[in-house]
């Protein structure tokens, strides 16, 4: 069924990726007046600086891929067994979407030379963490709904 608790915690994964398109999830000082933010798209305030380019490339398509697979889990909900595949996928998709993220920003760091602590992350860098928690609590309840409907399948 569609109004299941895994529904609600798919569908609050998904809005909080959105978020993620939306909002910046570090940024920096260049300089004392200039900060540049950076999100998913691109890096705000730091113009002419293309060498990263993959790296958001890679962060979009991560994100449109877990946002793809998360809303398909929505939607398959009579096939249980494919939605706990799906939330597999999905959490991967998340994980290396973490790293890139991480990753992205440490390179970002090296290449301009920052110091270690220049570098601060918001609240939407956080998001995936807890979307992957989310997932996770999904992916349980998805398999809660399978035993039961097995266990009742047995008693006919």
């Amino acid at each position: 069924m569609i109004q299941r608790k895994q529904t609600l915690f798919l569908a609050v994964a998904l809005i909080s990726f959105v978020f993620l398109f939306i909002f910046p999830f570090a940024n920096f000082k260049l300089g004392t007046e200039i900060t540049c933010n950076i999100s998913i798209l691109t890096i705000q305030n730091l113009d002419g600086f293309t060498e990263l380019n993959y790296m958001f490339i890679l962060m979009q398509i991560l994100t449109t891929l877990f946002m793809c697979l998360v809303g398909a889990t929505i939607f398959t909900f009579k096939k249980r067994s494919l939605q706990v595949r799906l939330c597999a996928f999905a959490v991967l998709a998340n994980i290396f979407l973490i790293g890139a993220m991480f990753i992205m920003t440490t390179m970002l760091t090296n290449k301009l030379q920052l110091p270690k602590d220049a570098m601060n992350y918001l609240l939407p860098a956080y998001l995936p963490l807890v979307t992957l928690l989310l997932v996770n609590f999904a992916q349980r309840a998805i398999r809660k709904d399978e035993a039961m409907v097995r266990s009742l399948n047995r008693l006919r």
